[in-house]
């Protein structure tokens, strides 16, 4: 469940997570039946207002889309229309248009962002992108998380390696963390900051662990360290529970898994330290994902950056 909120956007965001919400379940990945986070949890992950969360499903238990009761949670209900007749593919059409609408996105960049993701649009130019990650772990990690959401070529920079002026790129793109680094590296080419956050999956098993339980968090750089370790303590895990530890530091890493009861580390990382992982230590994958509004911001990044060219060869055109 990836979910993602824009506070400086002009939707509210109670407006914007009824939105998101409603979006996975069009999408098919909340079924009926699915338990939706408690409103505490999802609030701690989104960092927001628990009264933005209780509020969001309020309104949406009122729309008939989720049905919330004392000791039961709050169960998606609603079941989007059936695809194989055309009267619920135009259902589903207005839903995304009036989506986009919530969401600030016009009809023209929604008709962009469509044709991106579906590859089939003829002629349509497609940038060059560089993303930047400041370790060759997470470049290789979340590039490929990029490679599968647009249809452009992708080029890895590491940080210290700006400006690029041996790389030829349109765009760079790198994590949130890191964006107002590559903005002042990046020679004047425009930079997208994606929000990468952890698996919610993840969060939600941590939150139910018991209170008592030594947690080791190993990544493979500080500043995973950092990021992952505000997630956490937004679901309530904190530290002395928590001993962190990262792949450079042997000695501490040696240390904090043998103390652990249990460990979180990136699917990447657990493949370097499983053997390291003593006997009867219970392992969760701590995975990160790109938001559905990191997704919906790249392209809509890359469908401006068209614009922009068309508009170039119009020009040349007529003069």
């Amino acid at each position: 469940m990836r979910l993602a909120l824009d506070r400086r956007g002009p939707t509210s965001l109670t407006a914007q997570l009824k939105a998101q919400i409603r979006h996975l379940i069009l999408a098919g990945r909340l079924p009926i039946g699915t338990r939706l986070p408690p409103v505490r949890t999802l609030a701690g992950f989104l960092r927001v207002n628990r009264n933005t969360v209780a509020r969001a499903y309020s309104e949406l238990e009122a729309e008939g889309v989720v049905d919330g009761r004392p000791g039961r949670g709050t169960l998606v209900v609603w079941a989007p229309p059936s695809p194989r007749a055309s009267q619920a593919l135009a259902g589903q059409i207005d839903r995304l248009l009036a989506a986009a609408s919530r969401l600030g996105i016009d009809t023209d960049d929604l008709m962009a962002m469509i044709a991106v993701r579906a590859g089939r649009r003829r002629g349509l130019q497609r940038p060059r992108l560089g993303f930047v990650e400041c370790n060759p772990v997470d470049l290789a990690y979340f590039a490929r998380l990029v490679k599968t959401v647009v249809d452009v070529p992708v080029t890895t920079i590491l940080l210290d390696a700006l400006p690029p002026s041996s790389v030829d790129v349109d765009l760079l793109v790198t994590t949130f963390f890191h964006a107002e680094d590559v903005r002042r590296r990046s020679g004047g080419i425009e930079v997208v900051g994606l929000m990468a956050l952890p698996d919610f999956q993840t969060l939600e098993e941590v939150s139910r662990l018991r209170r008592t339980s030594r947690v080791a968090l190993v990544c493979a750089t500080a500043e995973g360290v950092r990021s992952k370790a505000r997630s956490l303590e937004a679901v309530g895990l904190r530290t002395p529970r928590v001993q962190t530890a990262t792949l450079d530091d042997a000695d501490g890493l040696r240390q904090v898994l043998g103390q652990a009861e249990v460990v979180l580390a990136a699917p990447r990382v657990l493949d370097r330290i499983r053997d390291a992982i003593p006997s009867g230590v219970r392992v969760i994958p701590f995975a990160s994902v790109l938001s559905d509004g990191a997704v919906a911001l790249l392209h809509e990044r890359i469908a401006a950056w068209r614009v922009r060219q068309m508009k170039v060869r119009q020009m040349r055109a007529s003069a």
